[in-house]
């Protein structure tokens, strides 16, 4: 359906905020927006969503004071069968896949407790949306990859469905949109990796719920709080980045709390500082 898009961005307006810096892509898929998101996990998983939860608590539980504590950037229950959880990945870590793994079987485990039926357990399911060349695909065209549990000498059967990842690589959605302009997967992706792009403005013609979720970041340009977080928070990333490149990742964590040190010391709250560091509330306390 052709949509009126006079809502839409022109030259005279300010750059759209990137809806794959985590804090854009939180607040854009949300309850606020449930058809967006519900359309958007529509196009992920490719199937019909009758029912859609949206857990907006996004830590994974601790089961034990010491337990690592994970961010989830979008968990959901679809059609109350399966649990999904969407990951925006810009930065490479050497630590990727091990990260991926430790959130599916976290997610799987922590639906039930002592006592209950196994059979209880929901399919789940990891879509990892990433903004970086990675080693185990590159021998791939195609944007998305898919992973299961499969027997390793025929590779035929697949042990199990209930856990799976799905890998998206967003530097390989232009080539997707190109060969087919009708596949909503990757124009939801060139939506995330530039909303202000020439692609995305024709895709706002046909597509409607990906024109109002361009509407909604333009909302959130607008909005000076939000602008400011994201505008920080792009910054620690790329500040994170080019200390990686340069071969510091024991600088990491200390880069972290400098900027934290700056942003306390412009007003923003443990809560704002917290959101953009990726440090717990309890490391931005001690910093003096």
């Amino acid at each position: 359906m052709e949509k009126n898009i006079n809502n839409s961005i022109t030259k005279d307006e300010k750059k759209l905020l990137e809806p794959k810096i985590d804090i854009v892509f939180q607040s854009l898929f949300s309850k606020n927006n449930i058809e967006i998101t519900k359309s958007f996990v529509q196009a992920l998983l490719e199937e019909k969503i009758n029912s859609i939860i949206i857990n907006e608590d996004q830590d994974l539980i601790r089961e034990r004071p010491n337990d690592k504590l994970g961010i989830l950037d979008l968990q959901l229950d679809i059609n109350n069968k399966e649990k999904v959880d969407v990951e925006i990945q810009l930065l490479k870590r050497t630590d990727f896949i091990k990260r991926l793994l430790w959130y599916l079987t976290k997610m799987y485990s922590s639906q039930i407790n002592r006592g209950n039926k196994y059979y209880k357990l929901k399919r789940v399911v990891l879509i990892a949306i990433i903004d970086f060349k990675l080693e185990q695909t590159k021998e791939f065209k195609e944007m998305e990859t898919i992973w299961n549990f499969i027997e390793t000498k025929k590779r035929e059967k697949i042990l199990t469905e209930d856990l799976e990842v799905r890998i998206i690589e967003l530097n390989k959605a232009k080539d997707m949109y190109r060969n087919n302009k009708k596949d909503e997967k990757a124009q939801w992706m060139l939506f995330l990796d530039n909303p202000n792009s020439k692609e995305v403005k024709t895709i706002m013609k046909e597509n409607e719920e990906i024109n109002d979720a361009v509407i909604k970041v333009k909302e959130m340009t607008e909005d000076e709080k939000m602008e400011r977080l994201a505008f920080l928070r792009q910054k620690a990333i790329m500040d994170e980045d080019g200390i990686r490149d340069a071969g510091y990742e024991d600088g990491r964590k200390q880069t972290r709390k400098e900027i934290a040190k700056k942003l306390l010391e412009k007003g923003l709250s443990k809560e704002e500082v917290s959101e953009i560091t990726n440090l717990t509330i309890k490391e931005i306390e001690k910093i003096k």
